[in-house]
């Protein structure tokens, strides 16, 4: 709008009927067509709802690898003190078997 009122002022066409030449303005109605592309807040809306998106997947992911390595923690766990168990029972199997 501003491009077209600085090559024709109010007082141009206030008082004329006829039409007055303007080629970009089918390159504006094609280009505002879509309210994203014309739209700065709207672009940069639609961008963080896309990141927001990419995030929430991200954070998903790291909790369920979080669960996974709990999971492992706690299996490690159980084998320590099954090894312990065993340790512990295998030295009194031998300490029955030593003859000195």
């Amino acid at each position: 709008m501003d491009e077209f009122l600085s090559r024709y002022p109010r007082s141009a066409f206030a008082n004329s009927n006829a039409e007055l030449p303007f080629p970009p303005l089918k390159e504006y109605i094609v280009k505002y067509q879509d309210p994203h592309a014309a739209d700065s807040i709207m672009k940069i809306q639609k961008e963080l709802d896309e990141t927001k998106i990419v995030l929430h997947k991200t954070i998903e992911s790291v909790l369920e690898r979080g669960e996974k390595i709990d999971n492992l923690v706690a299996k490690s766990d159980g084998l320590s003190a099954q090894s312990k168990m065993f340790y512990t029972q295998a030295k009194k199997q031998n300490s029955c078997c030593i003859v000195m």
